[in-house]
């Protein structure tokens, strides 16, 4: 097989695994878990999102957390989805910035009131404006292995979207797969052949796990050369327009295969491990989490 000696993983929870919960998590907590994560050893944390609290309430207290986290050693991205979200994150110490657009125009207008390519057309100053702030950046792209209003969008399509990216300025470009339904094959062949186009992208990859697929997928882009994944704490997630979609891939399973296969992450497993308990405590419910549900078991 073909493996790297280390895989980067990005956490995303604070971000994409806490926006769908029922319930709000007090700010405190929020503060709490990601101190915990860079103490487990992540350097890249999605830790908020500066979307409009109307449509995210869980993270309208986007800027308190900002303040509580700023000075720990690690690298916190926050989600943006327009100019007024890229300001706030600013004005609040973000180091980078995740640009959200999604692959088909279905779910474009629902999450974004606007095209894909009409996103793209609005990133393009945003991404100027970032390079002027000294601000890292990534795009994310949503839907793009299988859309819950339009099916598959097809590789020439998802080919298309990366090039407009490139041609703007991105040199980091995430693809999600918010439903869950990408296979094994799908990513591979997929991944395999835009790697080969545009050689000088770090491509990152993001599974969800509604059908069982997640870390079969994260195998199929490791095998095709994509050596970036995001992954949530205790497998949270879920997208609030994309109907039926389930959490994330789970990080303690995800850190779990790869050191199993001899690929470092850089992810301590003990104080992952009292992160998961922790947030247990907070959500006061049971993570979708393989290796957290065998540890309850074992104790």
């Amino acid at each position: 097989m073909k493996l790297p000696n280390e895989i980067k993983i990005i956490e995303i929870g604070p971000r994409d695994g806490l926006q769908n919960e029922k319930l709000f998590l007090a700010t405190k907590h929020k503060i709490a878990l990601i101190k915990h994560l860079v103490e487990s050893g992540f350097k890249e944390i999605e830790a908020t999102s500066f979307v409009h609290p109307q449509w995210i309430p869980n993270l309208a207290d986007a800027e308190e957390v900002m303040e509580g986290i700023r000075d720990l050693p690690a690298t916190f991205f926050a989600l943006v989805p327009n100019e007024r979200g890229y300001n706030r994150a600013v004005k609040s110490g973000v180091d980078g910035i995740t640009f959200v657009l999604s692959a088909t125009d279905s779910h474009s207008k629902k999450n974004l009131n606007r095209t894909t390519f009409d996103s793209i057309k609005e990133i393009a100053t945003l991404v100027e404006e970032a390079k002027k702030d000294g601000l890292q950046y990534r795009a994310s792209v949503s839907t793009v292995f299988g859309c819950p209003f339009e099916g598959n969008p097809g590789f020439n399509r998802i080919r298309e979207i990366t090039e407009q990216l490139v041609k703007i300025g991105f040199q980091r470009i995430g693809f999600c797969d918010t439903i869950g339904i990408a296979n094994p094959v799908q990513v591979y062949e997929w991944m395999s052949a835009l790697l080969e186009e545009f050689k000088d992208i770090e491509f990152e990859l993001h599974f969800h796990d509604t059908y069982g697929r997640g870390l079969s997928n994260v195998l199929a882009g490791i095998q095709a050369g994509v050596y970036s994944y995001d992954s949530s704490i205790g497998g949270l997630g879920g997208c609030p327009y994309a109907p039926g979609a389930t959490g994330n891939i789970s990080t303690e399973d995800l850190v779990s295969l790869l050191h199993e296969m001899n690929i470092e992450t850089g992810i301590n497993t003990d104080n992952l491990a009292n992160t998961s308990k922790i947030l247990h405590s907070f959500l006061n419910r049971d993570l979708d989490s393989k290796i957290w549900r065998v540890a309850k078991s074992n104790s």
